[in-house]
């Protein structure tokens, strides 16, 4: 196998925000990516799975074959430091099992530079070993971004952002690259651009001179779809996730009983402006009682 949704709050782009963004990506890429991921591994369905008592979402699942067995694969994507990826990684994979009966390959991401977990997990009481939980773990920040442009995995190009050896030349082929292959559907190019954006934003494996060339190369590309209705709508739509999970994690952090309360909220807003204003005012509450009260339901 390939070796190679807590955080503290602060005033900075949340990390829930590149977190939403791998999920949609690998979303739309999952037949292409399993395989990557996961030597050995065939994609066949995408599993929405939501895994409550407490409620608990995982990043992406699916279910495949791996070396011609039926499984599932659980992909995690991990942008900062968590101290609890370990456990809520065995909370998904004895759920996936007991809700499939299939064998469960987990996998953790890593995009940005961060402390990487070591496998296996082992849970010991005194001498015994209770639990040898093993998984997968893919640090992109160490990948070689040349491997992926040589071999024209262009499925891996939005990626790209967060591997070594990048730079504007390079960026600059697989832009033209991707603009050749989507030609006749913008709306997908757009995607694949908006990704691009947010992970250079973030990334530290890019020099600061070097991103701002490249960011001058993607706002070359802004005509082609700045008025497009669908993305302009794909655009909402991911600032509205990003949001409301930024809005989800600090409440988790502060008070984590109103975790499941604040997920009902956030659910209930569509509008980016909404949610920023909540996000603001529940950031700059210091008592529980305010922020409880923030987050109750609307009334009908």
């Amino acid at each position: 196998m390939a070796t190679p949704k807590r955080k503290r709050y602060s005033g900075q782009q949340p990390s829930q925000q590149y977190d939403t963004t791998f999920k949609d990506w690998i979303r739309k890429e999952a037949r292409e990516v399993l395989p990557l991921f996961i030597p050995g591994a065939t994609f066949e369905e995408t599993l929405d799975v939501e895994i409550v008592r407490p409620t608990m979402r995982a990043d992406q699942v699916f279910k495949g074959k791996y070396q011609g067995e039926d499984s599932i694969f659980n992909v995690e994507f991990e942008s900062g430091s968590d101290t609890y990826i370990l456990s809520r990684l065995l909370t998904y994979n004895a759920v996936l099992y007991r809700d499939h009966h299939l064998p469960v390959i987990s996998m953790i991401v890593y995009p940005f530079r961060t402390t990487v977990a070591q496998s296996p997990l082992v849970i010991k009481s005194g001498k015994k070993n209770i639990i040898t939980f093993h998984f997968e773990k893919l640090p992109l920040f160490l990948e070689e971004a040349e491997h992926y442009v040589h071999e024209h995995i262009t499925c891996m190009y939005p990626l790209l952002p967060t591997m070594q050896g990048t730079n504007r030349v390079m960026m600059k082929q697989i832009m033209d690259e991707l603009a050749a292959l989507y030609r006749d559907d913008e709306v997908t190019l757009a995607q694949q651009f908006v990704w691009m954006e947010l992970l250079l934003e973030r990334t530290e494996t890019i020099s600061p001179a070097e991103k701002e060339e490249i960011q001058k190369e993607l706002k070359m590309y802004d005509p082609l779809w700045e008025e497009h209705p669908k993305v302009k709508k794909i655009r909402a739509e991911s600032e509205v996730q990003a949001l409301r999970s930024a809005i989800v994690t600090v409440v988790k952090v502060r008070y984590p009983e109103l975790g499941e309360m604040a997920q009902q909220k956030v659910e209930e807003i569509n509008t980016p402006e909404v949610l920023r204003f909540l996000l603001a005012q529940i950031s700059a509450e210091p008592e529980e009682v305010g922020v409880r009260s923030m987050l109750r339901p609307t009334a009908a």
